[in-house]
This record gives C-alpha cells, structure tokens and sequence, in this order.
C-alpha cells in the first residue's frame, strides 16, 4: 500500500483545500480528506523491488467519499503506467456513480495490473480532473498494488 501521505497530491499542503485525517479502523494511517479544489491531481509511483517477479497484480485507488460529499458529476482520470513504460492505461470513472452505495466507506478502485519483472523498475500512477468544477468530500486511503487473483 502507497499511503496517502507518501503520494504527490496538489495543493495537500494547504489547509484550506486538503486535511490530513488520523484513520484508527485497522490499520493506522493519515487519509487526505479533500476540503475544496477545482485541480485535482494525486500522483505516486511505487518501486516493483518487494514484488514477486512473474506475478500479475493489481492496482487500485482506495478511496471513500463523505456523505455530504460535492462537485462530482465530471469524469475523474485514472492513469497507469506499466514498469517497463510500455503500456499506459488511461480509464475514466464518475466517482459518484461508484461511490454512490459506499458513502462514507472504503472503496477499491482497480485501474490498471501489470506482470512484476524480473529486474526492478517503477509503476506510475494518477488521479486527475481539472475542470472549473469545485469538488469536495473525497477521501484518500492510498494505492494498492497486490496480487491478482
């Protein structure tokens, strides 16, 4: 798991647009509870070095969106990009679609999977939409990259 905190996340520095949230359900972690932004753009990258070569796994957002979340009716990007930079992947979702029956619960997010290699490189991933939309409610947990079944 890449953890909110260790993803390159705009404007997560400032209070008026991001808050770090102490989560306590299982794991103990700081989610990024976002507060109000029209740019959005989370961005993080993983090392394959603790993956099992020859392995497919997966990639996921794990995210949940507060009740009284807002502003989510354009698509958000989801991009990944494979270890040896070979296959990009760019998905689009309606969060509040997805969302919608989790309110204010964990979700997984797959988009995108790859084959670990055998000598160890990168995975890059994304999130983004960056209309003249305000959005509000999210809330970030971190990337999971595990194996797929």
């Amino acid at each position: 798991m890449v953890y909110a905190k260790a993803l390159d996340i705009t404007w997560s520095g400032d209070t008026r647009y991001w808050r770090w949230a102490k989560e306590t359900s299982g794991d103990n972690f700081e989610a990024a509870e976002l507060l109000n932004v029209c740019w959005l753009e989370v961005r993080g990258k993983l090392a394959t070095t603790d993956l099992s070569p020859g392995t497919l796994y997966e990639v996921v957002f794990v995210v949940k969106m507060k009740t009284e979340a807002d502003g989510w009716d354009a698509p958000v990007n989801f991009k990944f990009t494979s270890p040896d930079g070979a296959l990009t992947r760019n998905t689009t979702f309606k969060l509040r679609e997805i969302l919608k029956d989790s309110k204010d619960q964990w979700k997984d997010i797959p988009f995108g999977e790859f084959k670990a290699p055998e000598n160890p490189r990168n995975i890059e991933f994304s999130l983004y939409e960056y209309s003249r939309i305000w959005k509000s409610g999210l809330v970030i947990k971190g990337v999971a990259v595990r194996p797929k079944s």
